[in-house]
């Protein structure tokens, strides 16, 4: 982790298992080390980062994870965000792969979509695609944790693309079971995983 990157007035956060936390005001991050969903991120394949939500501080083979705790206490980070960050480091390659089978698997409802509306011809999907192909057209921004308890952990992966400059796409994940997909702001809101867990979603 490039600790330079990082803001000036972060307060560093030591937990079992897991690189130091950086934070404060109820929101930290830090960079985890997984070297497979991390290629999602940091690659001369990948799409050329957009500037938006563009996380500086993490390395190659590393993951920027942002912590955010629900009920504004700044003290320290709800332990179940923790163990969701263990859970993640320990399952990358399980995390790699659900995040590109389900972009893989969206491309249906994305060209349904895009069929309602006018485009750029320069944001059409084509009508099939691989992951060879899937690869230039994404860029993992970041990985959010809500700190909400199911059965597996909750955590949600936010993307750049070709086909949604401006709004990019995300997943909200339990495990490596697809919550929902859509927009950017998707795996940011984590009450989308609470309606999920309430069995509501």
């Amino acid at each position: 982790m490039l600790l330079d990157k990082l803001t000036a007035s972060n307060i560093p956060y030591q937990a079992d298992g897991l690189p130091t936390l950086y934070g404060r005001g109820g929101v930290w991050e830090t960079a985890l080390p997984m070297p497979l969903t991390s290629t999602l991120w940091h690659s001369l394949v990948a799409l050329p980062h957009p500037g938006r939500g563009y996380a500086s501080f993490a390395e190659p083979g590393e993951m920027p994870v942002y912590l955010e705790n629900d009920d504004g206490s700044d003290d320290a980070p709800d332990p179940i965000m923790l163990e969701t960050a263990r859970w993640l480091i320990a399952n990358d390659s399980a995390v790699e792969r659900a995040i590109v089978e389900t972009i893989l698997n969206d491309l249906p409802s994305l060209r349904k979509i895009q069929n309602q509306v006018t485009i750029d011809p320069d944001e059409q999907l084509p009508e099939s695609w691989d992951e060879p192909l899937l690869r230039p057209m994404i860029r993992l921004l970041h990985l959010t944790l809500p700190p909400l308890q199911g059965r597996l952990p909750y955590f949600g992966a936010e993307l750049a693309c070709t086909w949604e400059r401006e709004h990019g796409y995300g997943i909200m994940f339990h495990g490596t079971e697809i919550v929902r997909t859509g927009g950017g702001d998707v795996p940011n809101l984590s009450w989308i995983a609470n309606r999920h867990a309430e069995g509501r979603e």
